[in-house]
């Protein structure tokens, strides 16, 4: 089928990052602040890869197919990138303090900040996996689509 190969690729990253945040609070929980910094920033560094690909390859071409006349057009991909970059940012200062000085409530008000960033991340991947992947897979024919993954710069673990 048409639209399998990009979107399932591309939404497979998304749920390799879930995996990778889920790592990250249960280290919090664990209140291992060492770990959880690792992991947080292993996650920063495939999210802001993964955005930059899809910045870089997927958006334009949406773009020039018309997906920007869609319920779901380019600039709202791209500022939801950006929210999610300054969260992933503001988390690692949070947890830098908490490895200075642990502190429950330091660590609770990182948890509902999370919170907010996993709502919008949930939001975002809805939009990517109804939206943006399945109208490029119409568009898009199947040797569109391998090329557009193969220049890909991230491709997961």
């Amino acid at each position: 089928m048409r639209d399998q190969d990009l979107r399932d690729a591309m939404m497979g990253l998304h749920d390799g990052l879930s995996r990778i945040f889920f790592a990250h609070q249960t280290a919090l929980l664990d209140r291992d602040y060492a770990r959880a910094e690792i992991e947080l920033a292993r996650y920063r560094e495939r999210l802001f890869a993964h955005a930059q690909d899809e910045e870089r390859l997927v958006l334009p071409r949406y773009r020039e197919l018309g997906g920007d006349s869609s319920d779901a057009p380019t600039r709202l991909f791209l500022g939801e990138h950006d929210k999610m970059r300054g969260f992933v940012d503001e988390f690692l200062t949070r947890v830098a303090a908490l490895l200075e000085r642990p502190d429950d409530r330091m660590l609770l008000e990182l948890l509902d900040r999370e919170a907010m960033h996993k709502n919008l991340v949930l939001h975002h991947d809805l939009r990517e996996r109804n939206a943006l992947y399945p109208f490029l897979a119409e568009q898009l024919d199947r040797s569109e689509q391998a090329a557009m993954l193969e220049a890909r710069a991230f491709r997961g673990d």
